[in-house]
């Protein structure tokens, strides 16, 4: 009885050693490599422990003097054991200027504690990293002047940058137009062209940024006008037909559920199929050619009349009563069914299918994130990747998605981001707001 007590008691103390005094000690990993801090460097840091759990993960700056915590969290026990959090992720954006270090020489140090009876003798720093605390936003100067932008209208910026900068662009509101780099001869300066949504608040003002890989930002209001402008009201009444039409067949080709209750259904292509299209039109035009591809206006279908007007305010009415408001970005273009379309401008294929409330789609990408928009075609005539002139047909008007009859709808945009396609269809206004801009200064590859 004895032997069996000590036995038990002995086990007792080796299972509470193992569980208390674990010999393992926390884990951590910086995921994001940095070199530079500044006023706003992002980090990912992953904390790992495999026993008792993390008491607490701290990040902190050192340089000079003692180390100054930038990020920190606990995690609280919750059983004799300990925290029972085997893995954490902070995701700190540090200001080394908030926390009052100078620029220089630093240590960026890393430190994780657990619920052990060893974690007083584990007090060292889990990662250290040399840094340099860089406080100093990269330069800018703004060379192109007197900008007027119509709301719903577009411009070009032309700006020089330092050569820390790694990320440039116009900032209007919410919306981010990045500026493109080695256009020209001068490689500091950039070329942005941006765009001034319909739904823009009144008094935004079109702003020029620039930011260094420590996050260091510098911005410069633009020598810009916004003019106000009023849009279209329109009322479109949906008929039963058009609903037995397109909701079903919109919804099972978009992955939409559906109760049977056509009303619901328009509604969920008319607002969350509608969503996700601008959602996707904006991924399509993330990426663009680094140059002009465009040659002078761009051109409309030919003996068309427009059905409606670009960013018109439409009310849907079903039975004379409305059940939905949407804004229409883009004109639609009527000529006779099945219409050849013509390529507004030379340019790249940067999409063609299916593409929800537009229906089958060609997306021409015409260089410095200028796009094109061609929906609700019948027939497709280009592949993605493919070069096309202007004039070079795209396609054949008709009605795919959801369009009520054969047209074309026709979008011109920025970026993703709708603009008036009346300004893209003025030989003057593309010379005065933009190519104008864009040769004033030598362009790289140029004969001089």
């Amino acid at each position: 009885m004895r032997r069996f007590l000590v036995l038990t008691l002995l086990a007792a103390v080796v299972g509470l050693l193992l569980t208390r005094a674990e010999p393992l000690a926390p884990t951590v990993a910086l995921e994001t490599p940095v070199d530079v801090v500044g006023r706003a460097t992002p980090l990912v840091v992953v904390a790992r422990d495999r026993g008792t759990g993390l008491a607490h993960v701290e990040v902190r700056l050192a340089s000079g003097g003692g180390p100054v915590v930038v990020a920190s969290e606990d995690f609280p026990r919750r059983s004799w054991l300990g925290s029972g959090v085997h893995e954490a992720r902070l995701t700190p954006t540090v200001d080394a200027a908030a926390a009052h270090l100078t620029e220089g020489p630093a240590e960026l140090e890393v430190i994780a504690t657990d619920y052990s009876w060893l974690a007083a003798l584990r007090r060292a720093p889990r990662l250290t990293r040399p840094v340099t605390v860089d406080l100093t936003p990269p330069t800018l100067e703004v060379l192109s002047q007197q900008h007027v932008i119509r709301l719903g209208g577009s411009e070009c910026a032309v700006y020089r940058v330092g050569a820390d900068a790694v990320d440039s662009g116009v900032t209007v509101g919410d919306a981010v137009f990045p500026g493109t780099p080695g256009f020209f001869t001068d490689g500091a300066l950039r070329a942005a062209l941006f765009a001034v949504a319909p739904a823009t608040p009144s008094g935004t003002v079109p702003t020029v940024v620039a930011a260094d890989r420590a996050g260091n930002r510098r911005a410069v209001r633009l020598d810009a006008i916004v003019r106000p402008r009023s849009f279209a009201e329109k009322s479109l009444e949906l008929s039963d037909d058009f609903l037995t039409r397109k909701v079903p067949e919109l919804l099972e080709a978009n992955g939409l559920a559906s109760d049977g209750d056509l009303v619901a259904g328009y509604l969920r292509v008319n607002r969350e199929l509608r969503v996700a299209t601008e959602k996707r039109v904006r991924e399509i035009c993330r990426e663009s050619v680094p140059a002009p591809l465009w040659e002078g206006a761009f051109l409309r279908l030919p003996d068309s009349a427009p059905l409606s007007g670009f960013a018109d305010h439409r009310t849907y009415l079903y039975r004379g009563q409305a059940i939905d408001h949407q804004t229409h970005l883009g004109f639609d273009l009527a000529s006779l069914r099945g219409s050849p379309v013509p390529a507004g401008n030379t340019g790249r294929v940067a999409f063609v299918g299916p593409l929800g409330i537009y229906g089958n789609t060609v997306i021409l990408d015409h260089g410095l994130g200028l796009f094109s928009l061609y929906g609700h075609l019948s027939e497709l005539a280009v592949s993605a990747g493919a070069r096309v002139q202007r004039g070079d047909v795209v396609g054949k008007t008709g009605d795919t998605g959801l369009a009520a009859g054969d047209h074309l709808h026709f979008s011109v945009m920025i970026h993703g981001v709708h603009v008036d396609p009346i300004e893209w269809w003025d030989a003057h206004w593309i010379h005065d707001h933009v190519e104008s801009r864009l040769a004033a200064f030598p362009r790289a590859g140029a004969a001089h």
